[in-house]
């Protein structure tokens, strides 16, 4: 079976990529979120909002804990916690509690994915492998890197167990929202039967319908690279989006920027993310060899000028 990640299904091509104008509504549609922001992480312009995403398999230090606190938005990736707790759910949720004594204003977004099934969650005990995404033609099953199984939005069964781990880890008040990962893998081009993107956005709408009211759902959608429209239809159902793979070219950067502002103008929250850029292999190297977190904060300071420079472009 060829890798999938060999092909992302989202690379840029010249026609789509000129004189775009990107949009979240069609002209006199109503946001069905009607723009509410009371929820949102707090803004303000003494200084650039902040988010993170992070994964441990085991236990914060204090000083870890006391680091995140001071971000705006923290995401607790996949694995977290597993091996102190038992399982990613508890993990997360004792981190999400230590984080939150220490500054209960950050928003703390649990992991789920799309497309991709993650070992090490106490909700797989009662998952079937009979709702796994298998190839049209071979029936063979689909995996991501050639050894993840991919989840199957046909499935009514499983749509109500991945609604359920969300709306369970939303019931603790320590949990702020989703995180949906994997949404650009929903229509794969190349590994996805054709309607299986619409059949997760039916999935999708109905967690949104169920979520409790103050819980935020933020997914990793939007991309300049990603053919049509940037996959802003997702904004209909999430506040907001995570932004990544926005460099590789002039067109997807310029792209980025205007997507930033057109999302920012439809009150979606925007989480860019961006490793430092131009670093020399002398910077890379000093950065590798180097344990203290304040002297690698100092190393890459000269290095995020472009990436923050796009962000304020789009913020305006």
């Amino acid at each position: 079976m060829a890798d999938i990640n060999e092909d992302d299904g989202i690379s840029p091509s010249e026609a789509t990529t000129q004189n775009k104008k990107f949009k979240i509504f069609n002209d006199g549609e109503v946001d069905p979120l009607d723009g509410d922001t009371k929820y949102f992480p707090n803004f303000n312009w003494d200084h650039v909002r902040t988010w993170i995403a992070i994964r441990r398999a085991d236990k914060y230090s204090d000083e870890q804990i006391n680091e995140l606190a001071a971000q705006d938005v923290i995401m607790l990736e996949k694995a977290n916690g597993f091996r102190t707790y038992g399982s990613v759910e508890e993990g997360s949720l004792q981190a999400a509690k230590r984080i939150k004594q220490v500054n209960p204003k950050v928003k703390i977004l649990f992991y789920l994915n799309a497309m991709v099934h993650y070992g090490d969650y106490a909700a797989n005990e009662t998952w079937k492998e009979e709702w796994a995404l298998r190839y049209k033609d071979t029936n063979e099953l689909v995996k991501w890197r050639e050894r993840l199984l991919s989840y199957s939005h046909f499935n009514l069964d499983f749509r109500e167990w991945w609604i359920n781990r969300a709306l369970e880890m939303t019931d603790h008040e320590e949990i702020d929202g989703i995180f949906i990962d994997g949404i650009c893998k929903v229509d794969h081009r190349k590994y996805v039967p054709p309607g299986h993107g619409e059949a997760y956005l039916e999935t999708a709408n109905e967690l949104r319908s169920r979520l409790q009211p103050g819980k935020l759902l933020i997914g990793n959608a939007v991309r300049a690279a990603k053919r049509g429209n940037a996959n802003l239809r997702h904004l209909k159902y999430l506040d907001g989006s995570y932004l990544e793979g926005w460099q590789q070219n002039k067109d997807t950067i310029r792209d980025t920027v205007e997507l930033i502002s057109v999302m920012g103008k439809q009150k979606r929250i925007v989480m860019l993310t961006s490793s430092p850029m131009g670093m020399t292999e002398k910077a890379k190297a000093e950065l590798a060899s180097t344990k203290s977190l304040a002297e690698r904060y100092d190393i890459i300071s000269e290095f995020i000028d472009f990436p923050l420079g796009v962000f304020l472009l789009g913020v305006e």
